[in-house]
């Protein structure tokens, strides 16, 4: 039976480790423009009936109909509006389940499903640079119909509370994660890990990487993978991926390394063998460099913030 081939989408999504959902109904009737401020959250929406714009700082507008889907893994300060020419009003939190735009007796012009979960902190900055800024699936699309009986089961199993309801909801999130990247797989222009599986060269070698983050790769060999030349395969990697390639192998063990001093809480000296260094020093060196703190350092500190109660 052949191997199955190493996953770099699904070994990323180990590392973000989503929870936490929250969710809630928003609408707009009459004149109505709501800007919201940036949040360090993932967020997403499903339209559920009418219209609306999307205007997202850095990411341009989107106009969004029925059955249109949009996923954020790191959220900016965005408008939404009925109109962009209305000047917008600042959100006032709530804990409502619905929130209501605009008129409080009009027709409804627009009527969504907005939530957001929470990614693993220490991870998340390495992650997000790799995935695309903004995911939009419209209601047509191949993997719209899909996507949209994710969310109505995250949705369902949010406002119940069965048991087992948290592990449920942190694998309905995951499958979400997947089902809206593999989305961007198809044709992502932009770069980044979404980008490059999407160049069948490219994902060559980053699932060689992912196969085996402790080989001591270098560009030759990785081009050698990719069945391209090295120069051809530096430029390529790096203008797809968004970074060297080498550059690359490094914030993946390191991503790693973090992974397994804090959920698996082994030893510096197994760490550094197990993402690829010889020996403890040299590994505390590349990590040091990446990050600005030690492997210990770094060990102590995240580990004390999750044992605080």
């Amino acid at each position: 039976m052949a191997a199955e081939r190493p996953d770099p989408l699904a070994a990323l999504i180990s590392l973000l480790r989503p929870q936490t959902v929250a969710s809630k109904l928003i609408s707009g009737a009459g004149r109505w423009s709501i800007q919201y401020q940036r949040q360090e959250h993932a967020s997403f929406c499903l339209v559920l009936a009418g219209a609306c714009f999307f205007a997202a700082d850095g990411l341009g507008v989107i106009e969004l109909q029925k059955g249109d889907f949009v996923f954020l893994p790191e959220t900016p300060g965005f408008t939404l509006a009925r109109d962009l020419r209305f000047e917008p009003t600042p959100t006032v939190p709530t804990s409502a389940h619905e929130v209501r735009h605009g008129s409080a007796s009009g027709r409804v012009s627009m009527r969504m499903l907005g939530g957001y979960f929470r990614f693993d902190r220490a991870n998340a900055p390495l992650v997000i640079k790799l995935l695309p800024p903004v995911v939009h699936i419209q209601r047509d699309a191949i993997g719209g119909a899909r996507v949209r009986r994710i969310v109505e089961l995250i949705v369902e199993e949010a406002n119940t509370h069965r048991p087992g309801r948290e592990p449920i909801l942190d694998r309905l999130v995951e499958v979400l994660i997947i089902e809206s990247l593999r989305f961007r797989v198809a044709g992502a222009q932009e770069h980044g890990l979404i980008a490059g599986l999407s160049d069948a060269a490219l994902a060559r070698a980053l699932r060689a990487v992912h196969a085996d983050v402790a080989r001591r790769w270098t560009v030759a060999e990785l081009a050698r993978t990719a069945g391209m030349s090295r120069a051809v395969f530096a430029e390529r990697f790096a203008q797809t991926v968004g970074m060297p390639p080498m550059q690359y192998v490094l914030e993946w063990r390191v991503a790693m390394a973090k992974h397994l001093l804090l959920r698996e809480r082994l030893g510096i000296a197994e760490v550094a063998e197990k993402v690829g260094y010889e020996s403890s020093t040299g590994f505390s060196t590349a990590f040091s460099r990446l990050t600005g703190c030690s492997p210990r350092d770094f060990a102590l500190s995240e580990r004390g913030k999750a044992d605080r109660p």
